[in-house]
């Protein structure tokens, strides 16, 4: 029997969890790691983001991690850790297509939008293989000698004076005693579990469901689009090094591609969608994913000879929201606590501002009404957070038919990721400082106004090319006091490079 006294029980292994794990033995705390599983497995959520790295990097030198600094550029991460596989990301690309119609370059860029999101390769972000990653993170958990136990069940979980929390491991039983308890275990939610927390979607307005899997073989878009008399001369990056979308009325695709000849992919479908909604049961999920196919040529043309790293999974509803987040001695990272969608890549980025603001917490005042205190803004500020995010991503949904409506709305996105990580950057950031500028009443009122108005656009029977322009200005007006990036200006053509802020309030 193994019986083990913690400051901070960590529940889940996977990049958050670990890390979690690394800043509290930093500021003086004793953790201990539980992970159900072992390493390396698979594990989706894959696409890091500018904010990401920089709050990666922020973590590393605050908390002195020197080894994971490389993680938050492309150039770096490929010198220092060429066996942890990554993938180039320079930014973010979307190309439309109509079901049953080949895709058609258009010399106006009008069914492409290419937002470049870094300078260049060197600077690149990354995706995350999270086999290696998430295994480089629990190694280095490891290596500073912090208690792990991996194929570990947790039994029981209580909750008094001090957690005590009964487990399992191979046969031998695992008691750990800490005074907080942190919940990284994902969807799994071990904790929600224990406490009798429910998990509800029905306030969120995203409703979509996947399905996917990791390949080989996979052909780089650019290829197709070439063969399809496209010209990427205006393409202020190559359009495969990026979150690759292909969007369509009733869903998206995503495409990230690793160094290693991986390629994940998978169809992210609106539940509500008349023609791809509706799950049928009696199909596989190879079987769905072959209908999908057929009903895109083009997208078929990129997946012609791509062969299966593992069988395709498929989803039920993505969505979850637990109805309580943090309580005085415990909290869930942004990933337990709830799931929108993989739209604009936010899952890991919220993860390390999740961990960020809660690693604050716990090397801040030790007296219990602070720390209750710091815990229950925690879980305000997420909510809003992901408020914020659900409108960001379900009116990117109502676009998805009309695509100059889904250029116009994603605006407001790329708006809220710049102006937070320009300030970051400049450093004015705050300690009060909320995931994609949530805590800036004005940006809220912006992207609830331009929701709205999307969504108002979308349920007409008919809308004019004069009605999608007039949208496009009212974005742009609304942006006008975070557009730190020179989004939404027609001049671009749907083709965005990076460039640095002008200003910064």
């Amino acid at each position: 029997m193994t019986d083990l006294d913690a400051d901070v029980a960590i529940i889940g292994a996977g990049f958050g969890g670990s890390l979690t794990a690394l800043i509290c033995e930093r500021i003086g705390l004793r953790p201990v790691l539980i992970e159900r599983g072992t390493h390396p497995r698979f594990a989706i959520g894959e696409s890091s983001t500018p904010v990401a790295d920089l709050v990666l990097r922020s973590l590393a030198d605050k908390y002195d991690l020197p080894r994971l600094t490389p993680l938050t550029r492309y150039g770096s991460w490929r010198r220092t850790y060429p066996d942890v596989a990554c993938g180039l990301k320079r930014g973010f690309s979307y190309f439309h297509h109509r079901a049953g119609e080949p895709f058609t370059p258009q010399d106006d860029h009008s069914n492409e939008l290419l937002v470049a999101a870094n300078p260049d390769e060197e600077r690149g972000d990354t995706h995350w293989y999270r086999a290696d990653v998430d295994h480089f993170f629990v190694r280095e958990v490891q290596a500073a000698g912090i208690p792990y136990f991996d194929r570990t069940e947790i039994e029981a979980i209580e909750d008094g004076q001090r957690w005590r929390l009964t487990a399992r491991r191979d046969g031998e039983a695992i008691h750990v005693a800490a005074a907080f308890v942190v919940d990284a275990s994902g969807q799994a939610g071990v904790l929600a579990r224990a406490l009798g927390i429910q998990h509800n979607a029905t306030a969120l307005k995203t409703d979509s469901r996947t399905v996917y899997a990791h390949f080989r073989g996979v052909r780089p878009w650019h290829d197709v689009y070439a063969e399809l008399d496209g010209n990427t001369d205006d393409h202020p990056f190559p359009c495969d090094a990026a979150a690759l979308h292909h969007v369509f009325d009733g869903g998206w695709m995503f495409v990230l591609r690793f160094d290693n000849g991986v390629t994940s992919a998978g169809f992210v479908l609106d539940r509500n969608s008349p023609e791809f909604g509706a799950a049928d049961d009696s199909l596989s999920p190879a079987d769905e994913w072959a209908n999908l196919l057929r009903r895109f040529p083009s997208i078929a043309r990129q997946f012609e000879g791509a062969r299966l790293v593992e069988p395709l999974r498929r989803t039920d509803r993505l969505q979850r929201l637990a109805s309580r987040i943090a309580g005085p001695n415990w909290a869930m990272l942004p990933h337990t606590a709830y799931f929108l969608d993989p739209l604009h890549s936010a899952g890991n980025a919220h993860t390390l501002s999740g961990i960020e603001r809660l690693t604050t917490i716990l090397s801040g005042s030790p007296n219990p009404a602070d720390r209750a205190q710091g815990l229950a803004e925690y879980e305000r500020t997420m909510r809003r957070e992901v408020t914020l995010l659900d409108s960001l991503i379900h009116g990117c949904y109502t676009g998805f038919a009309r695509f100059e409506l889904l250029t116009a709305f994603s605006m407001l996105y790329f708006t809220g990721a710049t102006y937070s990580e320009h300030r970051r950057r400049a450093g004015r950031r705050g300690p009060d400082d909320a995931f994609l500028s949530a805590d800036n009443a004005g940006f809220f009122e912006a992207v609830t106004k331009a929701y709205d108005a999307v969504r108002s656009l979308a349920e007409r029977p008919t809308m004019t090319g004069e009605d999608a322009s007039r949208y496009e200005g009212d974005v742009a007006g609304l942006i006008a006091p975070y557009n730190v990036a020179g989004l939404c200006d027609p001049t671009k053509r749907n083709m965005y490079p990076y460039v640095e802020a002008a200003s910064i309030g």
